[in-house]
């Protein structure tokens, strides 16, 4: 599989994957109750940082595979004492995410990026862990 393949299996569809699959319940939103139509939005997935959860998933194939490259110790230790400190602070996001939900939809006027926090916080976490992972994976 080439580069582009690996990146598209590996890093692009579990970021995407939930997201995707929106559209397609939506084809029978007419069957579902109003409590499971109002949460058919794009915001649904990751407004309360679960997309960390791909990030730690990143995180930890990361780690095993600069374990197992040819880079040197202090490379390695260096590596996986970074991908430690992001590996937290994913599990921290998305853990009190799920504890405390941030209810209700933005008010008017307000976007999504600014009700619900976590959004910006999973997603930066999971950018760079994603870039980690592709950085490691090609160039370790």
């Amino acid at each position: 599989m080439g580069a582009l393949g690996w990146i598209i299996i590996n890093v692009l569809l579990p970021i995407f994957a939930p997201l995707a699959v929106l559209p397609f319940f939506r084809l029978f939103e007419h069957a579902l109750p109003e409590r499971a139509r109002r949460l058919l939005r794009w915001t649904t997935p990751l407004k309360d940082g679960q997309l960390a959860w791909v990030a730690l998933a990143f995180n930890a194939a990361t780690a095993y595979e600069l374990f197992n490259s040819e880079a040197s110790k202090t490379v390695i230790g260096a590596g996986l004492l970074g991908l430690a400190g992001v590996g937290i602070a994913n599990v921290l996001i998305a853990a009190l995410g799920g504890v405390f939900p941030v209810e209700g939809e933005p008010p008017v006027g307000k976007s999504p990026w600014r009700h619900y926090p976590a959004i910006k916080v999973s997603v930066g976490l999971t950018a760079a862990s994603a870039i980690a992972f592709i950085a490691v994976h090609f160039l370790a």
